[in-house]
């Protein structure tokens, strides 16, 4: 029997339902597989189809949705046209549009069924669709229902029916309703499947049993599937529970190491440096060569065990002292290798490690160990670390460790070919090629090669631009190379090289080289060059003054600003704020002597006054030299003599002192009688004579030579027309019988010898009443000062009363 069932209506059924489990509104139920013959609409869309229960059109279904929801049904049919093209790229079927069963023949057989092609969703979209453009389930329905479930599928897999069960899709209903049987439902309540043909329907009973074999085969194969699931899922279980314990061990894992680092990181800072020390290579070798070291340094050990502990040592780390070199621990006991080792000894460790001369000056342990070669080396091995420096001197000069390692060969240990050979690479490329040996300075070289003057200054002044920002300006090197550079330099390059290097000159006047090429920028800068470099040495003034060379730089500046309002501001003030620390150095005193007595002789080499001339006809100073002298002398001598007054015990009784007190006294403009008086009462102290403890001025060498001094200057006084003179205080703040008492003594009869040495009336006058009476005692007397003082009063005796 066949139906037509393209022709049928249906109408869904509210008596009956079935219950079905409550679903999650978050969770989507899908099955594992998925449904093997693809999702429909009907799935998607569950919409209410009711056709008219009283109408043989066909073409007259209406979808019949309430009112509130009509949005919602617009909107889920556009999202159902989308869906419907992505899963068509994904599909596992082929379109197609007409099933290989015909439509209008009722599949009877499980092979017919079976050969049931899919339909297209496509397809069903355009071929059935209602008045009102929506999809019409009831083919599809009817293919779903026709086919069944597949062969093998399990119950899982099956597509769970709705809610709402339309009652005209049970095999029942459709078989009463094609065979004409009278039911307690009403026809009306029934749409119309199809219109009966007027065929002879096939028996029952023949379709009858084919459903139920079919339904007896579904639950069999659904039956063994069931069982292939169980065993799976014990599979499964299985696996899982050996990934969980896998999961759970490595945790634990985890959890051990972290417990572990967390011990470790609870441990004492000395016993985790040990063990992030016992993680490295060597780590024994190391431990026991750190031993041997610190035997090694004890200076009372024996000679024998330390040669026998130096041969343990260089067989520990022969092979290892590159490695070695660069650590800070190891690097020190190569280092006492080479300091306590035999000659032999140090040439091995030299010749493992001389490929790496270089780089070890650059690093900050292993240039110490280079340093070790240079002063305990063998004098070959020190002209081979040299040797290793040539073509990469610039670069190494430029480096902070490695310059430290160049400066110390090329001022101690170098000789003057070695020096040259080291500064050549200065002077240009071809010189760093091609070394001359037999030439030892650039004067020799420009003398030889004439010619080459511009090439090699330009070349400096290349090679010397990028030294001077760096922390190795102070280097003597350098400043050789500074001082070359300025001395053979003409005027526009060396105004250049001035107006660069102004501002750092303060780290190079420590040395000779450095401190003349400071005093070749005042001589040849410009007032606002000069100026910046004063502004230089602020808060180093005090240092600069007590420094062996950079006193120069402050005499070379006293000569040529013309400025001496700022000298005075910037230069005299820190000076005097200083003072007694300066007037204590050799060096700070020929400063302020300088200030007072400008290019003497007495305190001046000749050398030295020689090359300050070379700046007197500089092109920059116009003040004339004297009027700049007076200026500053009249700004000195006011502090000077103060100082003389606070600390007249300290200078009179220092022999470093002398020649200042002295200068200070004679040279200083303005009134010296509080100074003098200063100087005059210590000498009217109570004189004893041998007395060592507290020894007199007048009996003190220093204190001696600076009344001499004091008193025989009186005469240039007087020839000046000064109105105060040193005899004359020193006369007046004596007692009485102070002079009688010095003529106990040798040096006491030379002082009073001076006193009357000096010719004035009123000083020879007020000497012979304190020394009259005394011509007796002095014959007694056998040194030679009483002797000549008896001879110089017979002489006067003629003139004065004794």
């Amino acid at each position: 029997m066949k139906y037509k069932m393209e022709d049928s209506s249906f109408e869904e059924d509210t008596t009956r339902t079935r219950r079905r489990p409550p679903r999650s509104k978050n969770k989507k139920h899908t099955s594992m597989r998925g449904n093997p013959e693809g999702d429909s609409l009907y799935q998607k869309q569950p919409t209410k189809i009711v056709a008219p229960p009283n109408t043989d059109n066909e073409d007259s279904f209406e979808v019949h949705s309430p009112r509130k929801r009509a949005k919602k049904v617009e909107r889920d049919a556009e999202l159902v046209d989308k869906r419907q093209m992505v899963r068509k790229k994904k599909s596992m079927y082929s379109d197609t549009d007409l099933s290989s069963l015909d439509v209008t023949d009722t599949p009877d057989t499980l092979s017919q069924i079976s050969a049931i092609a899919p339909v297209s969703d496509v397809s069903m979209m355009t071929t059935f669709r209602n008045p009102r453009g929506r999809h019409d389930m009831t083919w599809e329905k009817a293919v779903q229902k026709a086919r069944g479930q597949p062969d093998g599928a399990e119950r899982s897999f099956s597509r769970k029916k709705s809610s709402k069960v339309m009652m005209f899709n049970r095999p029942e209903v459709i078989r009463e309703v094609a065979e004409g049987v009278e039911s307690d439902k009403s026809v009306e309540n029934i749409p119309a499947v199809a219109n009966i043909p007027e065929e002879e329907p096939q028996p029952l009973e023949r379709r009858k049993s084919i459903k139920v074999k079919i339904k007896r085969a579904a639950s069999n194969a659904a039956g063994k599937l069931k069982t292939l699931k169980t065993k799976k899922q014990l599979n499964e279980s299985r696996t899982t529970l050996g990934v969980k314990k896998r999961k759970i061990d490595e945790s634990q894992m985890e959890e051990k190491s972290e417990s572990k680092k967390t011990k470790l990181k609870e441990l004492p800072f000395k016993e985790r440096k040990k063990v992030r020390k016992m993680l490295k290579n060597n780590y024994e070798a190391i431990q026991r060569s750190k031993k041997i070291w610190e035997d090694l340094r004890r200076q009372d050990i024996a000679e024998s065990k330390k040669i026998s502990l130096c041969n343990e040592l260089l067989d520990m780390v022969r092979g290892n002292m590159k490695e070695f070199a660069f650590a800070h621990d190891t690097a020190r006991v190569l280092q006492c290798l080479i300091q306590y080792g035999s000659p032999e000894q140090k040439d091995s460790v030299y010749q493992e490690v001389k490929d790496q001369i270089v780089l070890m000056s650059k690093s900050k342990y292993a240039k110490f160990l280079v340093k070790k070669f240079l002063v305990y080396g063998s004098k070959p091995m020190k002209n081979a670390v040299i040797k290793s420096f040539h073509s990469n001197v610039r670069k190494l000069v430029r480096h902070a460790e490695a310059s430290e390692v160049v400066e110390l060969a090329y001022n101690d240990y170098a000789n003057a070919a070695q020096r040259l050979s080291l500064l050549e690479e200065f002077y240009g490329p071809s010189f760093t090629l091609f070394k001359t040996p037999d030439i030892k300075s650039l004067d020799q070289l420009l003398l030889i090669q004439p010619d080459k003057k511009e090439m090699i200054l330009s070349n400096m002044k290349e090679a010397l631009l990028p030294l001077i920002d760096k922390t190795i300006l102070g280097h003597s090197m350098v400043h050789k190379i500074f001082h070359e550079f300025f001395t053979h330099a003409k005027d526009k390059m060396r105004s250049d090289m001035v107006e660069s290097v102004r501002e750092h000159l303060v780290p190079m006047i420590h040395t000779r080289d450095g401190a003349r090429t400071a005093m070749y920028c005042l001589w040849h800068g410009t007032s606002k060059d000069r100026k910046i470099i004063m502004k230089s040495f602020k808060t180093h003034v005090p240092k600069i003054c007590k420094d062996e060379y950079g006193y120069l730089v402050l005499v070379a500046l006293f000569d040529t600003v013309d400025d001496t309002k700022l000298v005075g501001k910037i230069i005299l003030e820190e000076i005097f704020k200083s003072l007694h620390d300066i007037a204590q150095n050799q060096h700070g005193r020929k400063v302020l002597q300088y200030l007072l007595c400008p290019r003497d002789p007495h305190f001046f080499q000749p050398d030295l006054v020689r090359f300050l001339r070379e700046g007197d006809n500089n092109p920059h100073s116009k003040k004339d030299t004297a009027l700049r002298y007076k200026e500053l002398l009249t700004m000195v001598s006011p502090p000077l003599l103060q100082y003389i007054v606070e600390h007249a015990r300290e200078l009179v009784l220092e022999n470093a002192s002398l020649l200042l007190i002295l200068s200070i006294l004679n040279y200083s403009l303005g009134d010296p009688t509080d100074a003098m008086r200063a100087v005059a009462e210590i000498a009217a102290e109570p004189f004893v004579a041998g007395s060592l403890e507290n020894q007199h001025i007048v009996e003190h060498p220093a204190g001696h030579m600076t009344l001499k001094h004091l008193i025989q200057r009186d005469r240039d006084r007087i020839q000046a027309g000064q109105p105060v003179l040193f005899s004359q205080v020193l006369l007046r703040t004596l007692k009485d019988g102070s002079l009688k008492s010095w003529a106990a003594c040798n040096r006491g009869c030379f002082t009073l010898l001076f006193l009357l040495e000096v010719d004035h009336p009123e000083i020879t006058d007020t000497v012979i009443s304190q020394l009259a009476g005394l011509r007796s005692s002095l014959k007694k007397m056998t040194f030679r000062g009483a002797q000549i003082l008896l001879q110089k009063l017979d002489a006067l005796s003629g003139e004065y009363k004794l």
